[in-house]
Parts: C-alpha cells; structure tokens; sequence
C-alpha cells in the first residue's frame, strides 16, 4: 500500500519482487525513491543498488488496464517496438519491476535551457529529435500493425464514435462547464452535440491502425546514446491514424512553433507514403486534432480541479491556445463553437 506522501518502504514490496531482487544484491537497505506518478494512480519508484536500478510499477488494486499493460508490453517487446523491459511480475500485489529508462523525457530536452551542456541537451535539434519519434509512430502504425492481431487487447479495442463522443463530451463537462463555467442554452447545446457528432463521425472515417492514445513528449522517454523509448501505452488501440500524430506535434507541454509543426507534418506526409495529398492530409490532421486537444483539455481540468493534482493546471492555457489554432486553420466555422471567446 503506497501512503498518501507516495513513499514506499522497501518492506512494502511484494516478497515475489524481493527474492528477484535479492539475486542482484538488492535488500532491506536499498533507497526507494519516487521515480514519477500518473493520473491513474499508477506510483513508479527507482530501486538503485550501486550502478543497478530497477523501476518498480505500484498499480492500484482497482486499476483495470494493469494486466492489459503486461500483455500489450508483452506484444511490443515481441515486435521489438521500444517500449520497457518487464522483469519480475506480482499479479496479487499488482507489482512489476522494469527497466529503468532513465528521467530523460522529450519533454525536457525540448525544455533545455539555450547554452545547456550536452549531458542535458543531448546535443540534437528538436527537429531531429522529433524525427526520431515520427519514425517510431509510422512504426507502430506499419510494420506492429501487421501483426496486431497477436494481441487481443489491441485488437478488440477500436477507438470509435462512441469513444469519440465521450472525449468531447469530457471536454464539455470539465472545461466549458466546469473550468469556463458555460450554461448553455438548449437550443446552443443542441447545436454543439450536432458539432461533435460531426466530427466524431469524420475522425472515426480516417484510416485506422495502432494509436497510443497519448503519445506526447512526457511518454517519450530519451536515452543516452539518443534512442527514444515509449512508456505510458496501455491505452493502446486500434483508431485513427492522425490522433497519435496530433498528441505529438500539437501537444501543449511543448507548444512546437508553427515551421515547426509544418516541417514535421510534411516529414510525416513523406515517411508514411500517405496516398492523400499533403492539402488534404493536413486537413484531416487537423480534425483529429480538434478532437485531441479537446480531451487534453477536459483531462487538465478534470485532473487539477477534481483530482486535487495542481501541476495539470498550468496548461489548461497552452490547451485553449493550441484548440484556438487548429479552429482557425481547419475550415469548420461550425466547429468553433467549441471554444467560445
């Protein structure tokens, strides 16, 4: 049982993790140390014994994606997708020792300071880091979508209007309701549900194959010789090719520049022989990402005002700024109603 400070004595770990760690030097003294959280109550700590380190996984007795997530990292390590090694396993205790990848997000590479040593920089163009990934999802969405038939829980799941309407009505809920404190009136609601019902209907009519589902610059882990590993994957699924894309290159932790974004959508457009034109393309990009940011939206709300976890709260700005520019590149008017000034 983790304790409410998200500490974790080493005699709170499950005895089946123990004897494993105790082939490796590992025992009563050991530090435990916070390694991260998530908003699904997920607690990861870090287990060093001299140049060794593990990263113990404490999932709650209620988390319904933990055994997906043995399974699904099971079939990316098969396919040699970049994901975790998984070393020891407590199913009773929802235990896992795995690899420890590292405190190196995108995230923070992107957020070097200008003139930071290469240690901390890496010493790659944010461009050339972002290529790296982009390789990495055309991946998943090509060569692992061959095969994702071999994992039932991939495949069985399809991201599809009913997904789609429950991430926009999130968005209403815990941002236009909750956060804007927005009463609308029937008729302007009824307008708005026809909205996203539309653009559910077009996002769940793009080309589908493997998403994340949250695939941004905090689940992009960044190793020492340059290799990106992804974490955070349970939500994995079959759905619209241009969601994953949109998390990444529109993702508000970041806020990439506008050349930015059109170099890499262009670089997209060319590494993954998309058959649309480019026009085209960006065009539905733009639609899933409507969609994509609306969830992070209601998310950052949900999380920060319900949830109690203020660190969310600080991006729920960038959000509006970011669903603001795709409104006005995506020739919707309709769809601004969305975020009304």
């Amino acid at each position: 049982m983790v304790s409410d400070t998200l500490q974790l004595d080493y005699s709170q770990i499950s005895p089946v993790l123990v004897k494993f760690l105790e082939r490796y030097g590992f025992g009563p003294d050991t530090p435990v140390t916070l390694a991260g959280t998530a908003g699904s109550r997920r607690v990861y700590f870090r287990l060093a014994q001299g140049l060794r380190t593990f990263i113990l996984l404490v999932s709650p007795s209620d988390d319904a994606d933990f055994g997906r997530f043995l399974r699904i990292t099971q079939f990316y390590r098969f396919m040699h997708f970049p994901v975790p090694m998984v070393y020891c396993i407590d199913d009773a205790a929802q235990q896992v020792l795995l690899e420890d990848l590292g405190d190196t997000r995108l995230y923070d590479r992107v957020h070097a300071p200008a003139g930071a040593p290469a240690a901390v920089s890496g010493g790659e163009t944010t461009l050339a880091l972002y290529r790296k990934v982009i390789h990495q999802l055309v991946d998943l969405q090509t060569r692992c979508f061959q095969w994702h038939r071999e994992c039932p829980d991939i495949s069985s799941r399809h991201f599809d209007e009913h997904d789609l309407l429950w991430e926009t009505d999130y968005y209403a809920t815990q941002y236009l309701r909750g956060h804007r404190g927005i009463d609308f009136a029937p008729a302007a609601q009824t307008e708005l549900n026809a909205v996203f019902q539309e653009l559910a209907r077009r996002v769940n009519a793009q080309p589908k194959s493997i998403m994340h589902r949250d695939f941004q610059s905090q689940n992009l882990m960044i190793q020492f010789d340059g290799t990106v590993r992804v974490i955070d994957y349970q939500g994995s699924r079959l759905g619209s090719i241009y969601y994953d894309l949109a998390s990444l290159l529109l993702d508000p932790y970041v806020m990439l520049s506008d050349s930015d974004i059109e170099e890499l959508l262009r670089y997209y457009h060319a590494t993954s022989l998309n058959p649309l034109a480019f026009d085209a393309m960006r065009h539905e990009f733009l639609l899933a990402a409507a969609q994509r940011i609306m969830q992070a939206l209601g998310a950052y709300c949900f999380l920060s005002r319900v949830k109690g976890l203020p660190a969310f709260r600080e991006h729920i700005e960038p959000g509006e700024q970011r669903l603001a520019w795709i409104l006005k590149r995506v020739d919707w008017p309709a769809l601004n109603s969305a975020l009304p000034t």
